[in-house]
């Protein structure tokens, strides 16, 4: 990760001098999140355009997903692009590194993401969170139960999402936010700013501590490869529940009352720690 240089003059900057940079810096960090954003909103109010007899709620129920997912890979593309264009690459300035990555590393990290995620999904099942904060979260997370192509959602929630949203956040904003601000301040920032595109109140607050574990593994690892193993994990829990809910038999039995979820959250909350803390462990070793 690019760290701020510690011999730069700061102190001798006018606080106006020190706003004017910070903001400039702050604002040119937050651009890739503008376009991961606003690409998917884009390409659906042109599908709207040109097919003039649908509505913007059946342009969502019918092709949600589909603009969403190319909303995410086109935000990829131009990165790439720009990057490319300024004499360096995606790879560079989102400190990815596909090299040589450590096998054993990535699978611990991936089995984490999933029990924490199984964790969350158990946690919102049988606690008896208020009315609007539950209708609020299902409403922000019903992409996998509408479109005609709900196999293009469960692929862009598990794996184009994770991938899209760390080389945004992890890479290229928390990256230039280290051009200026202290490492702690941007690993904030962006974490904010990541749990904040959650829009749900549950999300946000699920999505802020996440993040700050995925900005944790993306700095200590300076590859965000390690984070967005961790991210696909979390976000790839929801494929196994979605399966488990489409088929009766297997719901009845396995999903049969709030206790037995409750064990399973129970359990992959344990199993996802004991993970975590061996990841620490082995990663002085590494």
């Amino acid at each position: 990760m690019k760290k701020i240089n510690d011999n730069s003059p700061v102190g001798e900057l006018s606080l106006e001098q020190k706003i004017w940079i910070g903001g400039g810096t702050f604002l040119r960090a937050i651009r890739p999140m503008i376009l991961y954003v606003c690409l998917p909103a884009l390409f659906m109010t042109i599908g709207m355009i040109l097919m003039k007899d649908r509505t913007a709620d059946d342009m969502i129920s019918a092709s949600g997903n589909f603009y969403y997912a190319l909303g995410i890979i086109f935000t990829v593309v131009i990165l790439h692009r720009r990057s490319k264009k300024r004499g360096s690459s995606l790879e560079a300035d989102a400190t990815l590194e596909y090299k040589e990555l450590d096998k054993k590393k990535i699978s611990t990290l991936l089995l984490m993401g999933l029990g924490f995620g199984f964790f969350f999904s158990a946690l919102l099942t049988v606690f008896p969170f208020p009315k609007f904060l539950i209708e609020s979260y299902r409403s922000s997370s019903n992409t996998l139960n509408v479109g005609t192509d709900q196999i293009l959602a469960l692929v862009s929630t598990a794996v184009l999402a994770p991938i899209t949203e760390e080389i945004v956040f992890r890479g290229y904003m928390l990256n230039r936010l280290l051009e200026w601000f202290k490492e702690k301040e941007s690993v904030l920032i962006s974490t904010a700013i990541f749990a904040l595109c959650h829009v749900s109140i549950l999300w946000i607050a699920y999505a802020f501590v996440m993040g700050l574990l995925l900005a944790k593994v993306s700095v200590e690892e300076d590859n965000i490869a390690y984070s967005i193993a961790l991210h696909i994990g979390f976000n790839a829990s929801v494929v196994p529940i979605w399966i488990v809910n489409r088929v009766p038999v297997l719901e009845r039995i396995l999903f049969a009352n709030n206790i037995l979820i409750a064990i399973y959250g129970i359990v992959a909350c344990y199993g996802a720690v004991q993970l975590y803390r061996k990841y620490r462990k082995e990663t002085e070793k590494w």
